[in-house]
């Protein structure tokens, strides 16, 4: 095989880490901020602050995904010699893989947050203006 048929291989190049990886962590913050206006929402009579380290848990996994893809295609231009496939499919699935955390985060959230929900009415009425919790559990949530 010669070098101009190596070339014309189908390879995989930084601007298709940098493509993937960001269109994945748009969609997924996309989903999360519609989320918030059309998703499931609970009524919590009390504060959880587990609810909010899960939110910012899942929030900091969406910019893992971008930040992942931004470094991938970075490193695989500044290197000076082309960047092996398989590290920028790792990049790629890198990403993927912070995209699925942050959706199972949101979905165990949204069990947190039912089970809050169905105690806390359960002795009365609430002692303060109730939290909402908007459930955006996104694509991966199975």
């Amino acid at each position: 095989m010669s070098v101009a048929e190596t070339d014309r291989r189908a390879t995989v190049r930084p601007s298709h880490v940098f493509a993937f990886g960001s269109v994945l962590a748009s969609i997924a913050l996309f989903e999360r901020v519609y989320g918030l206006r059309s998703g499931r929402q609970y009524v919590l009579c009390h504060q959880s602050p587990a609810l909010n380290h899960l939110t910012l848990v899942a929030l900091a996994l969406v910019a893992g995904a971008f930040l992942t893809a931004v470094v991938g295609a970075a490193t695989g231009i500044m290197r000076s010699r082309p960047s092996p496939s398989p590290f920028l499919v790792a990049c790629m699935v890198a990403a993927l893989a912070f995209v699925v955390a942050a959706d199972r985060v949101d979905a165990a959230g949204e069990r947190r947050a039912a089970r809050l929900t169905a105690a806390a009415f359960a002795g009365g009425s609430c002692d303060y203006t109730p939290q909402v919790y908007s459930a955006t559990p996104g694509w991966f949530s199975w």
